[in-house]
Protein backbone atom coordinates (compact mmCIF):
# COMPACT_ATOMS: atom_id res chain seq x y z
CA UNK A 1 0.00 0.00 0.00
CA UNK A 2 2.89 2.39 0.79
CA UNK A 3 4.12 2.47 -2.79
CA UNK A 4 0.57 3.09 -4.09
CA UNK A 5 0.07 6.03 -1.71
CA UNK A 6 3.45 7.45 -2.68
CA UNK A 7 2.49 7.32 -6.35
CA UNK A 8 -0.63 9.39 -5.57
CA UNK A 9 1.42 11.88 -3.56
CA UNK A 10 3.99 12.17 -6.35
CA UNK A 11 1.21 13.12 -8.76
CA UNK A 12 -0.02 15.76 -6.30
CA UNK A 13 3.54 17.08 -6.04
CA UNK A 14 3.83 17.33 -9.83
CA UNK A 15 0.37 18.98 -10.00
CA UNK A 16 -1.19 16.13 -11.96
CA UNK A 17 -4.91 15.27 -11.51
CA UNK A 18 -5.52 12.40 -9.06
CA UNK A 19 -8.41 10.38 -7.70
CA UNK A 20 -8.54 12.21 -4.38
CA UNK A 21 -11.30 9.97 -2.97
CA UNK A 22 -9.05 6.95 -3.48
CA UNK A 23 -6.10 8.78 -1.93
CA UNK A 24 -8.15 9.68 1.15
CA UNK A 25 -9.32 6.08 1.57
CA UNK A 26 -5.77 4.73 1.37
CA UNK A 27 -4.38 7.33 3.74
CA UNK A 28 -7.11 6.62 6.30
CA UNK A 29 -6.50 2.87 5.95
CA UNK A 30 -2.81 3.56 6.63
CA UNK A 31 -3.64 5.41 9.84
CA UNK A 32 -3.67 9.07 8.73
CA UNK A 33 -6.45 11.02 10.46
CA UNK A 34 -9.10 12.62 8.24
CA UNK A 35 -8.67 15.97 9.98
CA UNK A 36 -4.96 15.93 9.13
CA UNK A 37 -5.79 15.18 5.50
CA UNK A 38 -8.17 18.18 5.47
CA UNK A 39 -5.45 20.44 6.86
CA UNK A 40 -2.82 19.30 4.37
CA UNK A 41 -4.80 19.26 1.11
CA UNK A 42 -7.30 21.37 -0.77
CA UNK A 43 -9.01 19.52 -3.61
CA UNK A 44 -11.02 20.86 -6.53
CA UNK A 45 -13.04 18.39 -8.58
CA UNK A 46 -12.35 18.45 -12.30
CA UNK A 47 -14.54 15.53 -13.37
CA UNK A 48 -15.62 12.16 -12.04
CA UNK A 49 -12.81 10.66 -9.91
CA UNK A 50 -10.39 13.39 -11.00
CA UNK A 51 -9.25 16.25 -8.76
CA UNK A 52 -6.71 19.05 -8.81
CA UNK A 53 -5.09 18.93 -5.37
CA UNK A 54 -3.15 21.76 -3.73
CA UNK A 55 -0.81 21.31 -0.78
CA UNK A 56 -1.60 23.67 2.11
CA UNK A 57 1.03 22.48 4.61
CA UNK A 58 4.32 21.74 2.85
CA UNK A 59 6.10 20.34 5.92
CA UNK A 60 3.28 17.90 6.69
CA UNK A 61 3.10 16.88 3.02
CA UNK A 62 6.87 16.23 2.99
CA UNK A 63 6.42 14.00 6.05
CA UNK A 64 3.83 11.95 4.14
CA UNK A 65 6.18 11.64 1.17
CA UNK A 66 8.93 10.39 3.46
CA UNK A 67 6.61 8.04 5.36
CA UNK A 68 5.25 6.32 2.25
CA UNK A 69 8.40 6.42 0.14
CA UNK A 70 9.13 2.98 -1.40
CA UNK A 71 11.85 1.12 0.46
CA UNK A 72 14.04 0.50 -2.58
CA UNK A 73 14.54 -3.07 -1.39
CA UNK A 74 13.97 -5.59 -4.15
CA UNK A 75 11.94 -8.82 -4.21
CA UNK A 76 9.22 -9.97 -1.84
CA UNK A 77 11.00 -8.50 1.20
CA UNK A 78 10.90 -5.04 -0.29
CA UNK A 79 7.30 -5.52 -1.33
CA UNK A 80 6.44 -6.50 2.24
CA UNK A 81 8.18 -3.41 3.58
CA UNK A 82 6.14 -1.36 1.12
CA UNK A 83 2.94 -3.07 2.27
CA UNK A 84 2.17 -5.30 -0.69
CA UNK A 85 4.14 -8.55 -0.60
CA UNK A 86 1.57 -10.35 -2.78
CA UNK A 87 2.66 -8.42 -5.88
CA UNK A 88 5.95 -10.34 -5.94
CA UNK A 89 6.29 -14.12 -6.16
CA UNK A 90 8.05 -16.02 -3.38
CA UNK A 91 11.74 -16.30 -4.28
CA UNK A 92 12.10 -20.00 -3.33
CA UNK A 93 9.88 -23.07 -3.16
CA UNK A 94 9.20 -26.18 -1.09
CA UNK A 95 7.47 -29.50 -1.64
CA UNK A 96 6.31 -32.09 0.90
CA UNK A 97 6.53 -35.82 0.15
CA UNK A 98 5.29 -39.06 1.80
CA UNK A 99 5.62 -42.70 0.83
CA UNK A 100 5.12 -46.20 2.22
CA UNK A 101 8.81 -46.40 3.12
CA UNK A 102 9.01 -42.81 4.44
CA UNK A 103 5.82 -42.22 6.35
CA UNK A 104 7.04 -39.10 8.09
CA UNK A 105 6.64 -36.17 5.66
CA UNK A 106 9.86 -35.15 3.91
CA UNK A 107 10.35 -31.49 3.01
CA UNK A 108 12.43 -30.51 -0.01
CA UNK A 109 13.37 -26.86 -0.52
CA UNK A 110 15.21 -24.70 -3.03
CA UNK A 111 18.30 -22.69 -2.18
CA UNK A 112 19.10 -20.02 -4.74
CA UNK A 113 16.71 -21.83 -7.08
CA UNK A 114 18.46 -25.21 -6.78
CA UNK A 115 16.64 -28.11 -5.12
CA UNK A 116 17.94 -29.80 -1.99
CA UNK A 117 16.41 -33.29 -1.86
CA UNK A 118 16.98 -35.13 1.43
CA UNK A 119 16.29 -38.58 -0.04
CA UNK A 120 15.59 -40.53 -3.22
CA UNK A 121 12.01 -40.17 -4.39
CA UNK A 122 9.70 -42.93 -5.61
CA UNK A 123 9.23 -43.80 -9.26
CA UNK A 124 5.57 -42.71 -9.56
CA UNK A 125 4.66 -39.24 -8.33
CA UNK A 126 1.07 -38.43 -7.34
CA UNK A 127 0.17 -34.87 -6.42
CA UNK A 128 -2.64 -35.01 -3.85
CA UNK A 129 -4.65 -31.80 -3.62
CA UNK A 130 -6.65 -32.63 -0.50
CA UNK A 131 -4.64 -32.47 2.73
CA UNK A 132 -6.91 -35.02 4.45
CA UNK A 133 -6.11 -37.61 1.80
CA UNK A 134 -2.40 -36.77 1.94
CA UNK A 135 -2.45 -37.40 5.69
CA UNK A 136 -4.45 -40.66 5.40
CA UNK A 137 -1.52 -42.42 3.79
CA UNK A 138 -2.64 -45.95 4.75
CA UNK A 139 -5.84 -45.50 2.76
CA UNK A 140 -4.63 -43.21 -0.02
CA UNK A 141 -1.68 -45.33 -1.16
CA UNK A 142 -3.71 -48.55 -1.71
CA UNK A 143 -6.47 -46.53 -3.35
CA UNK A 144 -4.04 -45.02 -5.87
CA UNK A 145 -2.16 -48.29 -6.37
CA UNK A 146 -5.44 -50.00 -7.27
CA UNK A 147 -6.27 -47.40 -9.91
CA UNK A 148 -2.79 -47.41 -11.47
CA UNK A 149 -2.11 -51.14 -11.07
CA UNK A 150 1.28 -50.46 -9.45
CA UNK A 151 2.65 -51.42 -6.06
CA UNK A 152 2.17 -48.92 -3.25
CA UNK A 153 5.94 -48.86 -2.66
CA UNK A 154 6.42 -47.27 -6.10
CA UNK A 155 4.27 -44.26 -5.22
CA UNK A 156 5.51 -40.93 -3.90
CA UNK A 157 2.72 -38.71 -2.55
CA UNK A 158 3.23 -34.98 -3.09
CA UNK A 159 1.21 -32.45 -1.14
CA UNK A 160 -0.65 -30.21 -3.60
CA UNK A 161 -2.74 -28.15 -1.20
CA UNK A 162 -3.24 -24.66 -2.66
CA UNK A 163 -1.61 -23.42 -5.85
CA UNK A 164 1.98 -23.58 -4.59
CA UNK A 165 2.60 -26.86 -6.41
CA UNK A 166 2.26 -25.01 -9.74
CA UNK A 167 5.30 -22.83 -8.94
CA UNK A 168 7.65 -22.90 -11.94
CA UNK A 169 10.56 -23.76 -9.60
CA UNK A 170 8.92 -27.13 -8.94
CA UNK A 171 9.26 -28.26 -12.55
CA UNK A 172 12.77 -29.72 -12.22
CA UNK A 173 11.70 -32.00 -9.35
CA UNK A 174 8.33 -33.01 -10.77
CA UNK A 175 9.97 -33.87 -14.10
CA UNK A 176 12.19 -36.45 -12.33
CA UNK A 177 9.35 -38.96 -11.93
CA UNK A 178 8.86 -41.72 -14.46
CA UNK A 179 5.12 -41.09 -14.22
CA UNK A 180 3.29 -38.12 -12.71
CA UNK A 181 -0.40 -38.03 -11.74
CA UNK A 182 -2.68 -35.39 -10.25
CA UNK A 183 -5.30 -36.53 -7.75
CA UNK A 184 -7.35 -33.34 -7.72
CA UNK A 185 -10.92 -32.27 -7.04
CA UNK A 186 -13.15 -32.69 -10.07
CA UNK A 187 -14.12 -29.03 -10.04
CA UNK A 188 -13.01 -25.69 -11.44
CA UNK A 189 -10.08 -25.42 -9.03
CA UNK A 190 -8.80 -28.87 -9.89
CA UNK A 191 -9.07 -28.26 -13.63
CA UNK A 192 -7.38 -24.87 -13.29
CA UNK A 193 -4.45 -26.27 -11.32
CA UNK A 194 -4.06 -29.21 -13.70
CA UNK A 195 -4.02 -26.90 -16.73
CA UNK A 196 -1.26 -24.85 -15.09
CA UNK A 197 0.82 -27.97 -14.43
CA UNK A 198 0.22 -29.29 -17.94
CA UNK A 199 1.63 -26.05 -19.33
CA UNK A 200 4.60 -26.22 -16.94
CA UNK A 201 5.57 -29.88 -17.28
CA UNK A 202 6.47 -31.60 -20.53
CA UNK A 203 8.42 -34.73 -19.62
CA UNK A 204 6.59 -36.56 -18.29
CA UNK A 205 3.29 -34.75 -18.89
CA UNK A 206 0.98 -35.01 -15.86
CA UNK A 207 -2.15 -37.15 -16.01
CA UNK A 208 -5.37 -36.21 -14.21
CA UNK A 209 -6.18 -39.15 -11.94
CA UNK A 210 -9.76 -39.97 -11.00
CA UNK A 211 -11.52 -43.06 -9.61
CA UNK A 212 -12.94 -45.46 -12.22
CA UNK A 213 -16.42 -44.81 -10.79
CA UNK A 214 -16.06 -41.02 -10.96
CA UNK A 215 -19.24 -40.70 -13.04
CA UNK A 216 -21.27 -42.42 -10.32
CA UNK A 217 -19.55 -40.35 -7.63
CA UNK A 218 -20.45 -37.15 -9.46
CA UNK A 219 -24.06 -38.26 -9.69
CA UNK A 220 -24.12 -38.70 -5.90
CA UNK A 221 -22.23 -35.47 -5.10
CA UNK A 222 -24.03 -32.81 -3.07
CA UNK A 223 -22.05 -29.99 -4.71
CA UNK A 224 -23.89 -28.44 -7.66
CA UNK A 225 -22.27 -26.92 -10.72
CA UNK A 226 -23.55 -23.36 -11.21
CA UNK A 227 -24.70 -22.10 -14.60
CA UNK A 228 -21.64 -19.85 -14.76
CA UNK A 229 -19.34 -22.80 -14.01
CA UNK A 230 -21.06 -24.87 -16.69
CA UNK A 231 -19.98 -22.23 -19.20
CA UNK A 232 -16.56 -21.58 -17.66
CA UNK A 233 -15.57 -25.25 -17.64
CA UNK A 234 -15.59 -25.25 -21.45
CA UNK A 235 -12.34 -23.26 -21.55
CA UNK A 236 -10.51 -26.31 -20.14
CA UNK A 237 -11.61 -28.57 -22.97
CA UNK A 238 -8.65 -29.85 -24.95
CA UNK A 239 -6.20 -29.82 -22.04
CA UNK A 240 -6.10 -33.64 -21.97
CA UNK A 241 -8.29 -36.60 -22.99
CA UNK A 242 -9.01 -37.55 -19.37
CA UNK A 243 -10.08 -34.03 -18.35
CA UNK A 244 -12.25 -33.77 -21.48
CA UNK A 245 -14.13 -36.84 -20.28
CA UNK A 246 -14.43 -35.44 -16.76
CA UNK A 247 -15.76 -32.16 -18.12
CA UNK A 248 -18.44 -34.07 -20.01
CA UNK A 249 -19.37 -35.96 -16.83
CA UNK A 250 -19.53 -32.67 -14.90
CA UNK A 251 -21.78 -31.03 -17.47
CA UNK A 252 -24.04 -34.10 -17.68
CA UNK A 253 -24.46 -34.41 -13.92
CA UNK A 254 -24.28 -30.66 -13.11
CA UNK A 255 -22.07 -31.66 -10.16
CA UNK A 256 -18.54 -31.23 -8.93
CA UNK A 257 -16.62 -33.63 -6.70
CA UNK A 258 -14.36 -32.93 -3.76
CA UNK A 259 -11.36 -35.23 -3.58
CA UNK A 260 -11.88 -35.95 0.12
CA UNK A 261 -14.75 -38.26 -0.86
CA UNK A 262 -12.45 -40.45 -2.98
CA UNK A 263 -11.68 -42.74 -0.04
CA UNK A 264 -15.39 -43.24 0.67
CA UNK A 265 -17.15 -46.00 -1.30
CA UNK A 266 -20.10 -44.86 -3.39
CA UNK A 267 -23.41 -46.44 -2.46
CA UNK A 268 -25.96 -45.93 -5.22
CA UNK A 269 -29.62 -45.92 -4.26
CA UNK A 270 -31.69 -48.62 -5.87
CA UNK A 271 -34.14 -47.17 -8.35
CA UNK A 272 -37.59 -48.68 -8.76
Amino acid sequence: MSSVIHSYLAKVQSRQPVNFDALIAKLVAAGVAREDISRIFLAKKLKKSSYHVEVLLSAAFDELLMRFRPSGVGGRVGAAIDGNSHRVSVSESLLIFRSAQHRHPTVAVTEAGAWVLPRVLGRVGVIVENLENFLRVDETLPFIAGILAVTASDIELISGSGNQVTNRLNASVLNQFDELYCLFDVDMGGLRMFASLKALLRDPPPVFLAPPDVKERLAQSKYALTDQQRQEVIKYQGVSPETDQLIQFMRDSSRVLEQETYLVPVVLEERP
